[in-house]
């Protein structure tokens, strides 16, 4: 039986490293035709020239920042002019930041709403259009386990991604009986650049929660495979959601915010 990426075209983005570096190698691996998207069109280059002579499968790079207004726009144009059919996307890019909202750069929580939120639903908008045409393909997007409670100095960055979760989890339901699917991957805490960009450190209290990049991605293609439409990654990061869903708002925002502002800022 034919793997469900083999010879199929998957747009990646935030290929460059973490999560989506990761989703790169391992669909390469199930022979998965690529194009990889991110800033750093040096690091894209040269993963795109590692994995194409590694498993024998076609890579296309496109640099650009899908944060800058209508990059997303750019994107869809970029992908239409290769002329391959983007049979999944993987919709990763994003970024967050730590610290008190009213002491933080105004414009970058803007650009932080236009990456995670904005520029995902306009990619989705354009190639669900097609996947839906032809029937099968599908989405995943990759939220994160702070959908599902606000969380205090990392405001924007929560609301962005329950923004994720719900849009994913409403679009999915319309697209029911299409063939085409879409998938909110809700990860915990991930040792990637993310802490280090986002200048917060992962808590003492969610060691325990903590998953590799590669374990993350695994299971996140399995359950992408099997149809979930939410999938939280790693048995500690489920209890957190429940607990979140089941405990007093006030109680969860207040002990998350007690826990985020007792963090040491990254030196």
């Amino acid at each position: 039986m034919a793997d469900l990426f083999e010879g199929k075209w998957v747009l990646i983005t935030g290929a460059s490293s973490g999560l989506g570096e990761q989703f790169a190698r391992q669909l390469a691996q199930r022979k998965a035709n690529l194009i990889v998207t991110a800033r750093s069109g040096d690091k894209l280059h040269a993963l795109a020239a590692e994995l194409r002579a590694a498993h024998a499968i076609a890579t296309e790079v496109i640099a650009l920042d899908l944060g800058e207004p209508g990059g997303a726009a750019r994107l869809c144009h970029e992908v239409e002019l290769l002329g391959h059919p983007v049979e999944h996307l993987i919709s990763n890019a994003g970024f967050g930041t730590g610290g008190a909202f009213l002491d933080s750069d105004g414009a970058r929580q803007g650009d932080m709403v236009r990456l995670n939120c904005e520029a995902l639903t306009v990619l989705s908008h354009h190639f669900l259009r097609a996947m839906v045409t032809r029937g099968s393909g599908g989405v995943v997007h990759v939220a994160s386990t702070a959908s599902y409670q606000p969380a205090p100095y990392m405001s924007t960055y929560a609301a962005t991604k329950a923004y994720v979760l719900s849009f994913s989890s409403g679009i999915g339901e319309e697209l029911r009986g299409t063939g085409v699917h879409v998938m909110a991957l809700c990860p915990g805490p991930v040792p990637t650049g993310f802490q280090q960009a986002a200048g917060v450190q992962i808590a003492g209290g969610q060691k325990r929660a903590i998953l590799s990049a590669e374990v993350t991605v695994r299971r996140g293609i399995a359950a992408y495979q099997r149809n979930q439409a939410v999938y939280v990654p790693g048995a500690v990061n489920r209890l957190g959601t429940y607990a979140a869903k089941l405990a007093p708002r006030g109680m969860i925002v207040r002990m998350v915010g007690k826990m985020m502002k007792a963090k040491e800022p990254i030196a």
